[in-house]
C-alpha cells in the first residue's frame, strides 16, 4: 500500500519568471499556433461515451466512522518490531497448512501474522515520519531503511503462506473466512512482488534514501563577488539587466549542480526498476507501475488524455497567464494568511455545510497533535499525508518553507479526511491515488466559498490563482508522465538526454523550458508514475467546481459521495456514482476548459474550432 499522498511541487523557477517579468514587463508566450497544430484526440477504449450534463444531486449515505486511537502523536513511540517472531510464524503457518485437523491453529497463526505485519508497517511509518521531520537523524533513517526492506520480504512470505493455504485442505474455509475481495487482491498483487526482486528493491530503497538527503543539501554559486544559495537568491534585488544576468547565471549554476547529483541517482533507479519489471514478466516498467498503483486505466489512456490536454488546456492556461499574471503577482506580494491560519477557515466551513465527520477529523488531528507545519531546514521538502496503521491515525506533514498559503492545508486535509474514514487497513488493502487526489483537489476548489473571508479584496484574483495552479497540475501531471514514459522506454538515456527531454516537454506543455529542476519532484524517485494522478483527479475536481457554480448542494453531494471511497476502490466507478464524468470520456476536457474560459475569460474566443 502506498500510504503517502503528496501535494504537487512548484519549483523555484517561479521566482525567476517573476524577476524576468519585472525587467521585461511581459509574460512568456506559448507559440500562437499551438492550438491549431494539436491533432484531435484519438478515441480511446475508455472514452466511448459523451459527457453527462451537470449538476446531478445524488442521495449520499451517512459516513461510517471507524475507531481511532486516543493516543497523541507524541505518545506513539517507535520500537523496532520483533522481526524474528514474524518469520517464525511464517514457518509455523506453512507447517500447519500441511497438517491434518489444524484449521483453528492455522487461522489463528494467520491472524497473528496480519497483526504483526500491521505492527511492522506502523513502526515503519513512525520511523519514516521521524526521518522526514529531521533528515539528519541517522537512527531513524537506518530504522526506516531496515523496515522498508523487511516489508518487501514479508510481503513475499505472506504471498507464500496465502498460496499454501489456498492449495491446502483448508482452502474453502479460508476463502469463506477472508472473503472474495481479499483473495482477489492477493491474486492480483502477488504478481507484483517476488523473492527474485528483493535485492533489487533494497538497492532502490537505498538510492531513494540517498536522494532525500540531497534534497536538503545546500548548493551554492556566485552572485558577483558573493556566494549565494537558492534561499539567498530570493532576497536579491534585481533592478538592472546586468543583475538579472548574474541572477540567471547563479540560479542555473546551482540547479546544474543539484541536477548532476540527483539525476545520477534517478538514472540508476530507472535501470533497477526496469530490471524489476522484467524479472516479474513485464515488458514495460510503466505497465508494472500502473498495476502497482492499482489504476483502472492504462498508460495508453493517459497518453490520449494528454493529447486532449495539449489541445484544450495548454492554450487556456496561457490565456489565463497572459490576462492575470500581474494581478496574481501583486496579490501574492501583498501578503496573506499562512498555512496554519487556514485552520479556522476549515473549522468554519465544516461547521456550516460539510459533513460533521470532517469537523471531527480536524478536531482529532488538532487535539492529538497529528500534524506538523514547520519550516525547519532539515525537514523533507514536501507536503503529504500518511496513515499510521495500527492507530488508524492520519498524519499531516507540510514544510511551510516550500508551501506557504492555506490552499496547501486545504489540499492535504482532503487527504487527511480520506485516511480518517479509511480506518485501520489490512495487509493487502490499498488506496487509489486518483480518487484520493479528488478528495484533496476537490476540497481546495470548494473552499472558494470562503475566499472573501480569507483574502478580502483579493478573493477573486486568488480564486483565479488557484484555478491556474490546478490547471498547472493537469499540465505538469501529463508532462511528467510523458517524461517518465519516454525515459523508461529508453533506460540507457543519459542525464543530458533526460534534461533535454524534460526541457522540450515542459516547453510544449507550459511554454518555457525547464531542463534541470525536475529532480526536485520526489515522486519520480519514490513513486514513479504517480504524477498523472494530479492531472486526472484535477479534471474531476474541476467538474465538482463546475457543479458548484450551478448548484452548491449538488457539488457538496458529489464531493461527499467521492470522499466515502477510501480503500480498495477504483477511480472511474466512484466518479460515475457521484454523477461525475470520466476524464477520458469524449468532450470531458473540452467542456472543463470552456467552463473555465466562460467564467474567467468571458471575452476570449472559443477554441472549439481548433478541433
Amino acid at each position: 500500500m502506498d500510504s503517502k499522498n503528496t501535494k504537487r511541487t512548484r519549483t523555484f523557477l517561479c521566482l525567476l519568471l517573476c524577476i524576468l517579468l519585472l525587467i521585461s514587463g511581459c509574460s512568456q508566450a506559448v507559440p500562437s499556433d499551438r492550438s491549431s497544430e494539436a491533432d484531435a484526440p484519438a478515441e480511446t477504449e475508455t472514452a466511448v461515451q459523451e459527457t453527462t450534463p451537470l449538476p446531478v444531486v445524488i442521495d449520499v449515505p451517512d459516513e461510517v466512522i471507524p475507531e481511532h486511537s486516543e493516543l497523541s502523536y507524541s505518545e506513539m513511540t517507535y520500537q523496532r518490531p520483533d522481526i524474528d517472531a514474524v518469520y517464525a510464524n511464517f514457518d509455523l503457518a506453512l507447517a500447519q497448512a500441511g497438517q491434518e485437523n489444524a484449521e483453528a491453529e492455522l487461522f489463528a497463526t494467520y491472524d497473528t501474522l496480519l497483526a504483526q505485519i500491521s505492527e511492522v508497517s506502523t513502526m515503519d511509518t513512525l520511523a519514516t515520519l521521524q526521518s522526514e521531520i529531521n533528515l539528519s537523524d541517522s537512527y531513524y533513517e537506518e530504522e526506516m531503511t531496515l523496515l522498508d526492506n523487511e516489508m518487501t520480504r514479508m510481503d513475499n512470505r505472506m504471498n507464500e503462506v496465502t498460496e499454501a493455504i489456498l492449495q491446502s485442505a483448508y482452502a474453502d474455509a479460508f476463502r469463506e473466512r477472508m472473503g472474495d475481495d481479499f483473495i482477489e487482491r492477493y491474486e492480483f498483487y502477488s504478481q507484483l512482488n517476488s523473492p527474485e526482486i528483493e535485492a533489487l528493491s533494497e538497492q532502490a530503497n537505498a538510492l531513494v534514501t540517498e536522494y532525500k538527503k540531497l534534497l536538503t543539501k545546500e548548493y551554492t554559486s556566485m552572485f558577483g563577488d558573493e556566494e549565494v544559495t537558492l534561499e539567498d537568491l530570493q532576497t536579491v534585488e534585481i533592478t538592472t539587466q546586468e543583475e538579472l544576468n548574474l541572477f540567471y547565471d547563479a540560479y542555473y549554476d546551482i540547479y546544474k549542480k543539484k541536477n548532476a547529483e540527483c539525476a545520477e541517482i534517478y538514472r540508476q533507479l530507472v535501470q533497477l526498476r526496469v530490471e524489476i519489471a522484467h524479472t516479474l514478466g513485464y515488458d514495460s516498467y510503466a505497465d508494472y507501475a500502473y498495476d502497482n498503483l492499482g489504476r483502472d486505466f492504462t498508460k495508453e489512456d493517459a497518453a490520449r488524455f494528454a493529447d486532449m490536454v495539449k489541445q484544450y488546456i495548454v492554450p487556456l492556461y496561457q490565456e489565463l497567464d497572459d490576462r492575470y499574471y500581474n494581478q496574481i503577482r501583486v496579490a501574492a506580494q501583498s501578503g496573506g494568511p499562512g498555512v496554519e491560519e487556514g485552520i479556522p477557515y476549515l473549522q468554519q466551513a465544516f461547521a456550516k455545510e460539510f459533513p460533521a465527520a470532517m469537523g471531527d477529523a480536524l478536531s482529532y488531528m488538532l487535539d492529538h497533535g497529528l500534524y506538523i507545519l514547520d519550516d525547519d531546514t532539515n525537514m523533507m521538502q514536501a507536503g503529504f499525508t500518511t496513515l499510521i496503521d495500527d492507530y488508524a491515525a492520519p498524519f499531516l506533514f507540510i514544510n511551510t518553507a516550500v508551501y506557504s498559503n492555506p490552499g496547501t492545508l486545504f489540499h492535504e486535509f482532503g487527504h487527511y479526511y480520506n485516511f480518517y474514514l479509511m480506518g485501520r487497513p489490512r495487509w493487502n488493502d490499498s488506496n487509489n491515488l486518483d480518487i484520493a487526489e479528488v478528495h484533496s483537489q476537490g476540497l481546495e476548489l470548494l473552499m472558494f466559498e470562503y475566499y472573501p473571508d480569507i483574502y478580502g479584496e483579493n478573493s477573486d484574483i486568488m480564486q483565479i490563482s488557484s484555478i491556474s495552479d490546478l490547471l498547472y497540475s493537469i499540465l505538469s501531471g501529463c508532462c511528467e508522465d510523458e517524461f517518465q514514459q519516454k525515459v523508461f522506454e529508453n533506460p540507457d538515456m543519459s542525464i543530458d538526454e533526460m534534461n533535454q527531454l524534460h526541457s522540450d516537454l515542459y516547453e510544449e506543455y507550459l511554454g518555457f523550458p525547464m531542463p534541470y529542476e525536475w529532480v526536485e519532484i520526489h515522486h519520480h524517485f519514490e513513486t514513479p508514475f504517480y504524477y498523472i494522478s494530479y492531472a486526472t483527479s484535477a479534471a474531476s475536481a474541476f467538474e465538482i467546481w463546475e457543479m458548484s457554480t450551478l448548484s452548491r448542494p449538488a457539488a457538496l453531494a458529489a464531493y461527499r459521495s467521492i470522499t466515502q471511497n477510501t480503500i480498495n476502490c477504483g477511480y472511474l466507478e466512484p466518479l460515475k456514482r457521484a454523477g461525475l464524468n470520466s476524464p477520458f470520456d469524449a468532450g470531458s476536457i473540452e467542456r472543463i476548459a470552456e467552463a473555465i474560459r466562460a467564467k474567467y475569460l468571458p471575452q476570449a474566443p472559443s477554441h472549439r474550432q481548433g478541433r
